[in-house]
């Protein structure tokens, strides 16, 4: 085979493995198809952010959070926990939620039953200001 043979075939092979990996990512999955349409505020998770940083609902609403990045992320609410106390914060007699690893191409949802204001954050990427809050009215 002959050198430029062979540069073809790898540059080939290369191109599928991208195009297998990235597959694999999830970029197929959940968080790239219609949110549900009970969901009263959508939130997608970028590389290392929450966008919108801030929603408004109401009490007794859902919100989705999709993950649209390539890296796993988590909707975590655990004052307690939290490595960066300013992120986290929960109303009175409200439950901690964590949403456990989100990966790739995928969706974690949560209602919210006590009014108030929520703040919370991504486990593996607090440090870098993935935070964000979730207000509920009445």
């Amino acid at each position: 085979m002959s050198h430029e043979k062979a540069w073809q075939v790898q540059k080939w092979a290369w191109a599928l493995f991208i195009v297998l990996f990235l597959a694999g990512c999830g970029l197929g999955g959940p968080a790239h198809k219609e949110p549900d349409r009970n969901a009263a505020a959508v939130v997608d998770m970028g590389f290392m952010d929450f966008k919108p940083a801030s929603i408004t609902i109401h009490k007794g609403q859902m919100v989705e959070w999709r993950n649209t990045a390539l890296i796993g992320h988590t909707v975590t609410d655990e004052p307690a926990k939290a490595h960066h106390p300013q992120l986290a914060g929960l109303p009175p007699k409200a439950p901690a939620f964590d949403s456990g690893e989100i990966k790739a191409g995928k969706v974690y949802e949560h209602v919210f039953t006590v009014p108030g204001t929520y703040k919370y954050y991504c486990k593996f990427h607090a440090e870098h200001g993935m935070a964000g809050t979730v207000t509920v009215l009445p």
